[in-house]
């Protein structure tokens, strides 16, 4: 009976697998993943311009993340039809890496290491969408649209609050760590361009593509490590209020001796990462 029941729900996992890899392959797909990374494009350089305003002085800087972003986007004179496009675009973003991680375009395989990389893509999906609806809520509803750092503090709350939930938030601290090493990692080895098709580039264009990815994702990897040390304090001195997202991680930098000028190379750092999304968008291996 049980050996019947894991055939079963090894054969649903497989099915679920094939129709994933099928639908990231068709072209409506393959065209909103197109838009999506423009759209993450944006999203990081305002980001990281903005950071690089309040550190130089200049007006219209403050510290946000990508939810805040759209506010500021959506202020601009053509700030409709972008929040629109940016709609569009993290909807799209968020469907392709819920089909890569469900049917592993990135063919990471089916060991640990592979389903914890699928799950995170799955995971960057739900958040895309996520931020799909913010702009879509900011655009047709004219509401302030919730920065993630409230959001991630919210479910720390009612995480600590019941049984065995402080484990999730303790791994949810493991897994940021973790992704700081992997991203670190990608940079500085170029992991990363594994997925992009190199043949297509010209030499230029690498050299530029292998630059920024260095840049983007070490400060990546410093952001992230700050958010892990945010959640694992959460944990053990069980106060939610401690948790904070991508903001949360700049104002920290901000907040250090040489604040003005860690926040400068943040800055600059997410604006690279915004620009390779745009190289992603041109040569990245969608499917």
């Amino acid at each position: 009976m049980a050996l019947e029941q894991n055939r079963e729900a090894t054969d649903v996992i497989k099915n679920a697998e094939e129709a994933a890899a099928e639908a990231v392959r068709h072209p409506w797909v393959r065209s909103l993943s197109g838009c999506g990374f423009y759209a993450k494009g944006i999203l990081f350089i305002v980001v990281g311009t903005l950071a690089i305003f309040l550190s130089a002085g200049l007006r219209g800087g403050r510290i946000t993340d990508p939810t805040g972003a759209l506010n500021a986007i959506g202020q601009l004179r053509m700030g409709g039809a972008l929040l629109f496009f940016m709609a569009v675009g993290a909807l799209g973003h968020g469907i392709w890496n819920m089909l890569r991680g469900i049917g592993d375009v990135d063919d990471n395989g089916g060991g640990i290491f592979g389903i914890l990389t699928r799950s995170i893509a799955v995971c960057i999906g739900l958040f895309y969408v996520w931020l799909a609806f913010n702009a879509a809520s900011f655009l047709f509803l004219e509401g302030e649209t919730v920065t993630s750092g409230d959001v991630e503090r919210s479910i720390t709350a009612i995480l600590i609050s019941v049984p065995l939930g402080i484990l999730i938030v303790l791994f949810l601290g493991l897994g940021f760590f973790g992704a700081a090493i992997h991203e670190f990692y990608s940079g500085v080895s170029g992991k990363y361009q594994e997925h992009y098709r190199l043949w297509q580039m010209e030499t230029f264009e690498l050299a530029l593509v292998t630059v920024l990815g260095i840049l983007s994702f070490s400060t990546r990897a410093v952001l992230y490590l700050l958010i892990s040390y945010f959640f694992l304090a959460s944990v053990f001195l069980l106060d939610p209020a401690q948790v904070r997202g991508f903001d949360g991680a700049l104002l920290a930098l901000a907040q250090t001796r040489y604040g003005g000028l860690l926040l400068l190379a943040a800055g600059y750092g997410l604006v690279c990462h915004g620009i390779l999304a745009f190289f992603e968008a041109k040569y990245r291996r969608i499917c």
